[in-house]
């Protein structure tokens, strides 16, 4: 293409998005060419190198600003901005407001958060989340029949997960709305979505690509726009075997004259993140403003904690996963994470978050064991070297039939008609699961009380699905059962959290990194103040899923001790023999299950058991692993699958589908034929001295 000039090509939109840098970036440069000329492009870029920017400017130049742009009498969503999380919604939508207002286009957003768009008066550009997506598509389609672009934010998020799932149904539903309404128009054929999305560096840029982009693009296959780079990572490894280390630590990396002002605290788990905070308040040796930040703390008491963190200018945050994206909370000096975070995406998210305006990233890994400390070390070099994380990327999941059902329910909800045919799943649903199968979920859902017959070829919706929709929860693939309570301040009424732990009356519990006494409750909620006591009955519990460690992660901790690829060390003792395997911890379960079926079959249960996601301990030795049993293997895994399941993330309407397609979808998740490559390849080494002694240390 030929070199792009700037202020030539976006005449409208320079002065709002690229005037006060006098340039664009690398990204920008290779990207804005392609969408002005309509093309599906994925972006795919390290953070804070202006994707956004390269992104929104265009589409408002092709569809909004331009001579091109759309020119209808009534307003209509004409660009949807689909983020992963509904803070990422708000923060985008501040992002993007003053610009937007400037050019005189006008800017929405949509979320569990928010209220209703505004049917009569919609906005332009609509910043929204697949479940809010999902909402409008069944309450007011209509609204979608103009959309021209798709914007996919953070798309390595979504890919591979029952999200990302969610989110292919719902491109096939938008391009059906807009088709229809163009041949109601006399357009025919119909001008395709322009599909863009956004995406941290990921290996397989072209597969990503083929999943969500391959939409009948108007301008030929989907342009491939991948800038490497990054900032350097500055990671420091600190032992925390109590809580007493943290605060060491914290108290070190203030003094040490690294401009350490603000810090950011990961954690794996809610209640660590309460236990945490808690045991912060009153122990720091300096002055520092203490927040808590999680997904289970309402929305406006989050919006509270994020702006207060962005304004302190001393300030010590102790978070989840919630804020692992792009939230604006201000520059974040240090970042330290309390036990190696799941996966290689989750922690350069994580770290990603510290030094945004430097070139370095600092970061203080806090191992609670020697295993956990090879994990961070094995995590830490794959994020210091891509090729070296390409080898160990994690396969590309099948797609999940549990979102079929809630597809059901939310297509049953948009029908004018209140009743749904084949047809209608037909258009969301894979190639790979033919009418036969489609026909079996909607049967199995009438044995439930979901559906009922209606007329011929038709279905509709029964009792349970009404209780369902009128609770509001058809719209996500995610979550547990509904929520049991809600906390509220016991005097003025204000939401403070949700909890599925319903606590009596006296009770007290940590929350927010504070003592509450429950002071009433009625059947939904729980009424709390500030409790007088000194120490809580319990930490308030929340529904968190297994933590699993991947194969991949397991295998770059072997790379890291130096294990060769297939490789198992196995080290005998007087009494029993342990065998690691690295394979992480679901492979890990289903080989302990293999061999003991295999060679201890009249043995208790339990003889052959997991150590941890990376060995298993064994009554004997042995020379060399059996040989591959498919049938074994078979049974082994639909017996362990009860206790795996939960963390092969199925969909939380997996329960809903027939008995035999369930499982198999789990066991398709699970990978058998992976498996049995590794088995096959696996040779068993006796570990030389040095290497012994490490991996003994794993198991202390």
């Amino acid at each position: 293409m030929e070199p792009l000039r700037p202020r030539d090509h976006l005449p409208h939109t320079w002065s709002a998005f690229f005037a006060r840098h006098g340039s664009l970036t690398p990204v920008q440069e290779q990207a804005i060419p392609f969408i002005l000329a309509g093309r599906a492009t994925l972006v795919s870029a390290p953070t804070a190198s202006g994707k956004t920017e390269a992104v929104i400017a265009p589409l408002l130049e092709r569809y909004l600003l331009g001579p091109t742009a759309a020119r209808g009498d009534e307003p209509t969503p004409h660009i949807l901005y689909i983020c992963p999380t509904r803070a990422l919604v708000r923060d985008l939508y501040e992002q993007l407001a003053g610009p937007l207002a400037g050019l005189n286009v006008s800017l929405g957003m949509k979320s569990g958060d928010t209220g209703p768009v505004s049917t009569s008066q919609p906005p332009a550009v609509l910043i929204t989340t697949p479940e809010s997506t999902d909402s409008l598509l069944t309450r007011a389609p209509r609204l979608l029949a103009s959309l021209q672009a798709v914007v996919l934010d953070e798309i390595h998020l979504f890919d591979g997960g029952v999200r990302g799932d969610h989110l292919r149904c719902l491109l096939q539903r938008i391009e059906y709305v807009r088709a229809y309404s163009q041949r109601a128009a006399g357009v025919d054929p119909p001008i395709p979505l322009q599909r863009v999305a956004l995406s941290a560096t990921v290996p397989e840029p072209e597969a990503v690509a083929r999943r969500f982009l391959a939409g009948d693009s108007p301008a030929g296959e989907a342009a491939i726009v991948a800038v490497s780079g990054g900032r350097q990572i500055e990671a420091a490894t600190q032992p925390l075997y109590g809580l007493d280390d943290l605060v060491i630590a914290l108290a070190q990396r203030a003094g040490d004259r690294l401009g350490i002002y603000k810090t950011l605290i990961f954690c794996n788990t809610r209640n660590e993140v309460e236990q945490i905070a808690a045991y912060l308040r009153g122990r720091l040796p300096f002055e520092a403003a203490l927040f808590v930040h999680y997904s289970n703390v309402d929305a406006a008491r989050r919006r509270e904690v994020e702006d207060g963190f962005a304004q302190a200018s001393v300030a010590i945050c102790v978070a989840s996963s919630t804020l692992e994206l792009g939230i604006d909370i201000g520059s974040i000096d240090d970042v330290a994470l309390v036990g190696p975070p799941p996966s290689l995406t989750s922690l350069l998210q994580r770290i990603g978050r510290g030094g945004r305006h430097t070139g370095v990233t600092r970061v203080l890994c806090l191992p609670r064991s020697a295993l956990e400390d090879v994990r961070f070390a094995a995590l830490l070099e794959l994020a210091s070297d891509p090729a070296l994380a390409a080898r160990f990327q994690p396969a590309a999941s099948p797609f999940r039939p549990s979102v079929l059902v809630q597809q059901v329910f939310s297509l049953l909800k948009q029908s004018p008609t209140g009743g749904i045919r084949l047809a209608d799943l037909r258009r969301v649903a894979p190639d790979e699961y033919d009418d036969t199968v489609l026909r079996q979920i909607l049967d199995h859902l009438v044995e439930l009380d979901y559906l009922r017959r209606g007329g011929l070829g038709e279905w509709r919706p029964a009792q349970r699905l009404h209780d369902l929709a009128d609770r509001h929860e058809i719209y996500s693939n995610i979550g547990a059962d509904p929520l049991a309570a809600v906390v509220v301040d016991a005097f003025s009424g204000r939401t403070i959290a949700q909890t599925r732990r319903v606590l009596a009356k006296g009770e007290t519990f940590l929350l927010d990194g504070k003592l509450l006494e429950v002071v009433w409750r009625d059947r939904y909620r729980l009424g709390v103040r500030p409790a007088a006591k000194q120490r809580s009955d319990e930490t308030l519990r929340f529904m968190t899923a297994p933590y699993a460690v991947p194969v991949e992660v397991g295998q770059a901790m072997a790379a890291h001790l130096g294990l060769a690829p297939n490789q198992m060390a196995l080290i005998h003792g007087a009494e029993h023999a342990v065998l690691f395997h690295f394979w992480g911890s679901l492979y890990g379960a289903l080989l302990a299950a293999i061999l003991q079926a295999s060679l201890w079959p009249e043995e208790d249960d339990g003889i052959v058991s997991s150590l941890s996601e990376v060995c298993l301990r064994l009554p004997a030795g042995l020379a060399r692993l059996p040989a591959w049993d498919e049938f074994l293997a078979r049974q082994e895994l639909r017996r362990l699958m009860p206790r795996v399941e939960p963390s092969l993330d199925l969909g939380r309407f997996h329960p809903l589908l027939p008995p035999d397609l369930a499982y198999l979808a789990a066991q398709v998740q699970c990978d058998l034929p992976r498996f049995e490559q590794l088995y096959r390849a696996a040779t068993l080494v006796s570990p030389p001295a040095g290497l012994r002694s490490q991996l003994l240390e794993l198991i202390e």
